[in-house]
């Protein structure tokens, strides 16, 4: 089955935001309740706008509706999503083949110096 680059992007949401979920709830479990919402950082907009609107269309009726329950996180507050420019996403150092360039640029950007 393949998969539209909207549906692979949200689902990658949807298990981060799994993440996110345990996470906050460890820190809950601990005394340390989170009362701001976890930013999460998408750099595909049409994965965004399904996250914030949960607006079904042509493209995106066929995605399941279990992989709604990122709509409803970010309606109650535990996630903020947001958008990042490409070029700045630092999740691609882990999960894409990079240029030496961007890859020296993103370490710079998470403190990874030589």
């Amino acid at each position: 089955m393949s998969l539209s680059t909207v549906e692979a992007e949200f689902i990658a949401a949807l298990t981060a935001v799994k993440e996110i979920l345990w996470q906050r709830a460890l820190f809950n479990s601990l005394g340390m309740a989170l009362t701001n919402p976890t930013r999460l950082l998408i750099d595909n907009q049409g994965a965004l706008d399904l996250i914030r609107n949960g607006q079904i269309n042509d493209r995106t009726k066929h995605i399941d509706t279990k992989f709604r329950h990122i709509c409803d996180r970010e309606e109650a507050d535990d996630i903020a999503s947001e958008h990042v420019v490409t070029d700045h996403q630092i999740a691609d150092i882990m999960t894409k083949a990079l240029g030496t360039e961007k890859f020296t640029s993103l370490q710079g950007r998470i403190g990874i110096t030589k």
